[in-house]
């Protein structure tokens, strides 16, 4: 079978939950069908600017066609995302009344159509000649991935609805709300990654809402055997991991760092790895490493008292993932139902809503040792029972079996 997957970015340097999710999916699919990525040659999710050589080329085995990004970011795009939010804070979303979050989703489920697609198209990344190439060619199945960008959007209006599949990697933020995402994903079987996740799909859309069912994740949990020697910091220490972003909640964490540093006695250090995308203040007890390797991402999620991930947007969180396969305890944002679902089903870990609950978590963490062996535990048996690469890999497969082609439909 000859398949698409189709996603904005790239490469073994673009650092972002979707982009990763479409690189495995890429590789293990290859390895039973002929397999081309189509994506852009951008590499900032901001700008959108072209970055890499449009063309074809090969990474890790897998065919990837870039194309020329023909219109970033507008900045007219900023004023359509004001009117959307129309006052709210983003970053508080998932913790707005019910009242005031029902009233936001009638506000924009009466937006004009044109409207929408103006926010949908001005965030960017335009690529016409990717959607130009998905009408010509004859792909048996064509895999999108994550819902918010008009590589998906246009992509799905010009892939017949048979052939169509998508990772919509959907959370419960402002812009899922707008119908026109909903009638574009009706186009096409969704591939989920939670049961969360397949929920928030019927809360969204409850008229018609699109067929979805679930996919999940797979990751080989890490061996220890000959670790590099990385340096890791001699005391306690908390860790996050991913894009330093208002975005993933730092600005949140920080200030439940602020409190947790006035309240506990010599309180563990916290270490950010990951990508910056907005400045830090000068806070004592936080070190930012920056992008580091994968060993060393590793090496410090092995040794952290806990991985804290305050992001109320996830879809799946892929670190959380990683951390507990190393027998890591995790603390996470109450407001994730997704993150909440990998404590309660794994056993592996607490959620929070405010400074003073996450002081109260952080100080139970590092007093009780038992805990902390007991979360660990749990959390890499919950990895290694539901999120096994082999289970996965069956499940990926089941969506694209054998005689399932444009052939077959003809």
């Amino acid at each position: 079978m000859r398949l698409a997957v189709v996603v904005q970015r790239y490469g073994p340097e673009v650092l972002g939950g979707a982009e990763t999710h479409a690189a495995l999916m890429a590789r293990l699919l290859a390895r039973h069908h002929s397999v081309e990525v189509l994506t852009t040659t951008a590499h900032d999710y901001q700008t959108w600017r072209n970055h890499y050589p449009e063309g074809l080329t090969e990474i890790d085995g897998v065919r990837v066609r870039r194309f020329t990004v023909a219109q970033g970011r507008k900045p007219s795009w900023h004023a359509v995302h004001r009117a959307l939010l129309d006052g709210l804070d983003a970053s508080r979303f998932s913790n707005l009344d019910p009242g005031v979050r029902a009233a936001f989703a009638a506000r924009v489920r009466a937006w004009p159509e044109a409207l929408q697609e103006e926010f949908i198209r001005g965030q960017g990344p335009i690529a016409p000649g990717l959607i130009q190439y998905l009408q010509r060619a004859t792909f048996d199945r064509v895999l999108f991935v994550t819902y918010l960008y008009p590589t998906s959007y246009d992509g799905l209006a010009v892939v017949p609805p048979s052939r169509a599949r998508i990772v919509p990697t959907l959370h419960d933020e402002p812009p899922a709300y707008l119908p026109a995402f909903g009638r574009r994903l009706r186009r096409a079987l969704l591939l989920c990654s939670t049961e969360a996740e397949i929920a928030l799909v019927s809360r969204l859309y409850p008229e018609n809402p699109p067929e979805a069912r679930l996919l999940g994740y797979g990751i080989s949990l890490p061996s220890f055997d000959g670790e590099r020697d990385v340096r890791v910091p001699g005391e306690p220490f908390l860790l996050f991991a991913g894009r330093v972003d208002a975005h993933k909640g730092i600005p949140e964490l920080l200030a439940w760092y602020a409190a947790l540093r006035e309240v506990v006695p010599r309180a563990p250090r916290l270490v950010l790895i990951g990508e910056r995308a907005m400045p830090l203040p000068r806070q004592s007890g936080i070190e930012a490493r920056g992008v580091v390797d994968e060993e060393e991402k590793i090496a410090l999620m092995r040794h952290a008292l806990a991985l804290v991930h305050p992001s109320p947007f996830e879809s799946l969180g892929i670190v959380l993932l990683e951390a507990m396969a190393c027998g890591t305890p995790i603390v996470v944002h109450g407001a994730s139902e997704v993150m909440v679902e990998h404590c309660r089903r794994g056993r592996s870990g607490v959620w929070v809503r405010d400074g003073a609950e996450f002081v109260a978590a952080v100080a139970r963490l590092v007093r009780d040792r038992e805990l902390r062996a007991s979360l660990g535990r749990n959390g890499r048996d919950y990895v290694e029972r539901e999120y096994s690469l082999r289970a996965y890999e069956a499940r990926l497969l089941a969506a694209f079996p054998p005689g399932d082609g444009a052939a077959a439909e003809a």
